[in-house]
C-alpha cells in the first residue's frame, strides 16, 4: 500500500515543537553537526533543517526502518538543493558512538531526544503496541531483535514479571497481575494483545501501564537511554547543548540525574574522592519545560511531557 504522507502528518502532532526548535543555536562560522536521536517521523527534523546552513550535517537515528523510509521522502522535499548533508542511521540510539564512528564523526554540536512513541505506533496495527485491538503480542521497535512481548509474558517467572511492573510503573497490583498471567498461560500461551488484555480486564486504569512496562522491557528503553545520554554528553563539543523530551517519570528521572551528576566534580560522595569525576554540564532548565495549556488542549498526549536542556562546559 502506498504511504499517504499527508494523512500521516495529520495523525501525529509533535510535542513542544517550538520550544525545541527555538533552543537550537546555529553557528554561522563552522559546520554544525545536529543529531536527532528519535526521528519517529520528521516534524522536529523538518523545522531544524530549515534553520541549518549549507553543508551542515543532520544525522537521524531510528530503530524502525519504516519510519526512516517515510521520513526520508519528506525531508528530501524540504532539503532543497541538498543544502544540508543528511545521514540516515537505522539503529537504536544506544549505538550512538559506534554508528557515528563508522561515519568518521567524533563530535557533535547539538543533540536531542523525543522519547514518545509517535501516534503511528499507537494507532497502526502493524506496530502492535496497544491493547485496543487484537494484534500480535510483539511491541518491538526494532524488528531484528529476537525478544517480543509474547516471549516475556510466556517465559518470565512470576517474580520477574512482578519486578518489571514495579520497576517501570510502581504498579500496586504487580504481584496479583503477575500471578494471573502465570496461571493463564498454563492453559493457553499468550499470542495477541487481546489474550493479555482479557486476563487483566478487571484493572482498566492499570492495563495501559502494564502494556507500557512490557514494551519498555522488550526494547530495554531505560537502559539504552542511560547509555545513550552519557555517550551524547561525551560527544558534545564545548558550549553546545543536549535537549531531552520525556513522557515517563522514569525517563525524566534518568535524564535529571545524569544532568545533575554532570554538574558535579565528585559523584562518589566518599570523604576523599575516589571517582575523579569532573563536571561537564551546565543545566539550562532549572525546572523542566512543560506544554502550555493550549498545547495540552489540542493534543492530550502532550500532558505528561517534560523537557530538559543542558550545555557542555568542559
Amino acid at each position: 500500500m502506498k504511504t499517504d504522507l499527508k494523512e500521516i502528518e495529520n495523525r501525529h502532532i509533535s510535542v513542544l515543537l517550538n520550544e525545541l526548535v527555538d533552543s537550537i543555536s546555529i553557528n554561522n562560522k563552522k559546520k554544525n553537526v545536529i543529531v536527532d536521536m528519535t526521528l519517529w517521523m520528521w516534524w522536529h527534523a523538518s523545522k531544524i533543517i530549515e534553520k541549518m546552513n549549507k553543508w551542515d550535517i543532520f544525522i537521524w537515528f531510528d530503530a524502525d526502518i519504516k519510519n526512516l523510509e517515510m521520513a526520508k521522502i519528506r525531508l528530501n522535499k524540504i532539503n532543497k538543493d541538498d543544502k544540508v548533508v543528511i545521514i540516515l542511521i537505522n539503529s537504536n540510539f544506544v549505538n550512538l558512538k559506534k554508528e557515528l564512528s563508522k561515519k568518521g564523526i567524533d563530535s557533535i554540536t547539538w543533540i536531542y531526544y523525543d522519547l514518545w512513541l509517535s501516534s503511528l505506533h499507537l494507532d497502526e496495527a502493524g506496530r502492535w503496541f496497544s491493547f485496543m485491538l487484537d494484534w500480535p503480542l510483539d511491541m518491538r521497535l526494532d524488528k531484528t531483535r529476537w525478544k517480543t512481548a509474547a516471549d516475556i509474558v510466556n517465559g518470565y517467572t512470576q517474580a520477574e514479571l512482578r519486578e518489571i511492573f514495579l520497576k517501570y510503573w510502581e504498579e500496586p497490583w504487580a504481584n496479583k497481575i503477575a500471578s494471573k498471567i502465570v496461571d493463564a498461560r498454563k492453559t493457553k500461551k499468550f499470542k495477541t494483545t487481546k489474550d493479555l488484555s482479557d486476563v487483566i480486564w478487571w484493572i482498566p486504569k492499570t492495563k495501559s501501564r502494564i502494556f507500557q512496562a512490557i514494551r519498555i522491557e522488550v526494547n530495554e528503553e531505560l537502559k539504552n537511554l542511560e547509555t545513550s545520554l552519557n555517550d551524547a554528553i561525551d560527544l558534545l563539543e564545548l558550549w553546545w547543548t543536549i535537549f531531552v523530551i520525556s513522557f515517563h517519570s522514569l525517563e525524566d528521572r534518568i535524564t535529571k540525574n545524569i544532568f545533575k551528576n554532570e554538574t558535579r566534580d565528585c559523584i562518589c560522595r566518599d570523604i576523599i574522592c575516589s571517582c575523579w569525576h569532573k563536571k561537564s554540564l551546565k543545566i539550562l532548565t532549572k525546572k523542566p519545560i512543560i506544554p502550555s495549556d493550549e498545547e495540552i488542549k489540542s493534543n492530550s498526549r502532550s500532558r505528561s511531557a517534560k523537557a530538559r536542556c543542558a550545555e557542555k562546559i568542559k
